[in-house]
């Protein structure tokens, strides 16, 4: 047998040990995580059950002694708090708080503090979700931190939902140059009428023309009627794109008046802005905008010929006679081709029916 024969032999005996090593040692492993697995579901368990034991009852020693229980499992009371953080409100979510700020307070700001970015985006949720505004200052730090973790906070502040947290998700869509703008849309349009004072006041600051465009939008889609004035001052905005979204809420929030807006919106010098203020009057209604979207079914712009000719359809007779008068007419081939589409479209269905 030769040296070489030897080398290789041993070679492949100690990568079989290694092999064999390898394998017990993730069996092992995967048996000590189901173990601990095991553990945490059932002290999550026992501790949910004294948790909603505490939110029936309403005495705050019970929840204190409730919280010196349980503090040596930080992991699974936060857990729990957090799971029922964003669920419980009025009395009972305030014996959350007692039982936070016993248990869990003091260690979850001093994490807030750390160097390890992992440590700060696990507290950062439960620090929102109990938010006390003596605390501002850790808040706008972590308002400040590296996009993840202020991704966080800024989810947890939209979970929230209280007004002091609102304020300051409101803080950081303004001054947060660096998170996509139109991810604050989903987080804000999810609260609902809850945000129409932050918005009033938002809309009357300096804002970029992106943030701007989106709290109109944000105004239409919820909708909230009550901030139709505050939207008209932007009608004439020297941003395209703020003009189009005044246009499209005017269509949501169907105020009759703002029949007068979209009528000179649809002589503005952007065709996208044109177009929308077609679907909007469309979207209203009324037969106050029969001239308006006659006219435009002439403009060079299909889009805006496409807008108005389907806007007149939803006019009933009056638009359907308009839409017949115009694809009789030879002096435009291009509205009369429009007009002709929609009606086809119209009276098809009603013949298939």
């Amino acid at each position: 047998m030769t040296p070489s024969t030897i080398i290789i032999g041993y070679s492949l005996l100690f990568l079989l040990l290694l092999s064999i090593a390898l394998f017990f040692f993730i069996i092992s492993r995967r048996v000590v995580l189901d173990h601990q697995q095991k553990i945490f579901t059932r002290r999550y368990h026992k501790i949910e059950k004294d948790i909603l034991e505490a939110i029936a009852q309403l005495k705050p020693e019970f929840s204190i002694q409730l919280a010196r229980r349980h503090r040596y499992f930080p992991a699974v009371l936060t857990k729990v708090l957090i799971d029922y953080g964003n669920l419980i409100s009025g009395e009972g979510k305030e014996q959350l708080k007692i039982i936070f700020d016993a248990a869990l307070k003091t260690r979850c700001l001093k994490s807030l503090t750390s160097r390890w970015t992992v440590k700060r985006l696990k507290n950062a949720r439960l620090f929102v979700a109990f938010f006390n505004p003596a605390d501002s200052h850790y808040l706008l730090r972590l308002l400040q931190d590296k996009p993840l973790i202020r991704l966080a906070t800024i989810t947890a502040l939209s979970q929230t939902r209280s007004s002091e947290t609102l304020s300051f998700l409101f803080q950081a869509f303004e001054s947060d140059q660096g998170y996509p703008v139109r991810s604050y849309f989903n987080m804000m349009f999810g609260l609902g009428g809850r945000v129409e004072p932050y918005a009033r006041d938002y809309l009357r600051k300096p804002l970029s023309p992106e943030k701007i465009a989106l709290l109109i939008e944000l105004v239409g889609a919820i909708p909230l009627r009550s901030l139709y004035e505050d939207i008209l001052l932007y009608a004439s905005h020297e941003n395209k794109e703020v003009r189009i979204r005044v246009a499209r809420a005017l269509g949501r929030l169907l105020v009759p008046d703002s029949i007068k807006t979209l009528a000179s919106m649809a002589r503005d010098e952007a065709w996208e802005v044109r177009a929308q203020a077609m679907k909007s009057l469309g979207k209203l209604g009324t037969l106050e905008a029969l001239d308006i979207l006659s006219d435009s079914l002439f403009s060079p712009f299909w889009h805006v010929r496409l807008n108005a000719a389907s806007a007149l359809a939803k006019l009933g007779e009056p638009g359907i006679g308009k839409l017949r008068e115009i694809a009789s007419q030879t002096k435009d081939r291009y509205a009369a081709e429009m007009s002709t589409m929609i009606l086809d479209e119209i009276i098809q269905p009603q013949e298939l029916g």
